[in-house]
Formats: C-alpha cells, sequence, structure tokens
C-alpha cells in the first residue's frame, strides 16, 4: 500500500497509512470556516499531520487512514504539501461490502 505519511519524532517514528485521498476535495474559504465553525469538534482548520492552519482559499485533501491505527479515527483533512509529501494521486473509493 503506497498511500502513507511518517515524521520522525522523539524515540520514534509516527507512521500512518491511507486507504485513499481526494486531492482538491473542498476550498478552506469564508464559507466553509462558517459552516465548519458550528461543530465542536473537528473544525477541520489546520491539516492533520503536520498541524499548519488552512489559508484562505486553500485547496484541502481528504484522506481515509486504515482502521486500528494511532491517531483521529475519523477522515483527515490535509494540505498540498503533506499530499505532495505522501505522492499521493487520486484514489478511487472502493464500493462497500455488503
Amino acid at each position: 500500500m503506497g498511500l502513507k505519511l511518517s515524521k520522525r519524532i522523539p524515540a520514534r517514528t509516527k507512521t500512518v497509512r491511507f486507504r485513499w485521498v481526494f486531492i482538491n476535495c473542498f476550498k478552506c474559504d469564508e464559507t466553509y470556516r462558517r459552516i465548519r465553525g458550528r461543530f465542536r469538534r473537528n473544525k477541520m482548520i489546520k491539516c492533520d499531520w503536520c498541524g499548519r492552519p488552512f489559508d484562505e482559499n486553500e485547496m484541502v485533501a481528504l484522506a481515509q487512514p486504515v482502521a486500528n491505527q494511532e491517531g483521529p479515527k475519523r477522515n483527515w483533512a490535509l494540505c498540498k504539501k503533506c499530499v505532495d509529501l505522501m505522492g499521493a494521486q487520486n484514489t478511487p473509493v472502493a464500493a462497500p461490502k455488503e
């Protein structure tokens, strides 16, 4: 599986693998910030990997991590720099198994 991000933190390396990534999923603009501001948690106003706040009108990628890993148990909002670091291209979402 080629979609992953790794970084060195004290005493270990943190690696998160992803099932899929949608590059340029949405734009972080005034309307988006107002709507997401109503949520208590997970406002998605900064990159979940590097923690950098999204700039006005920046396109944001959405990624789903593989289950049973360290980190948030939800879809991640990623900045362009982190997606480029991952080397991801748009990956299709598989149909749910019934």
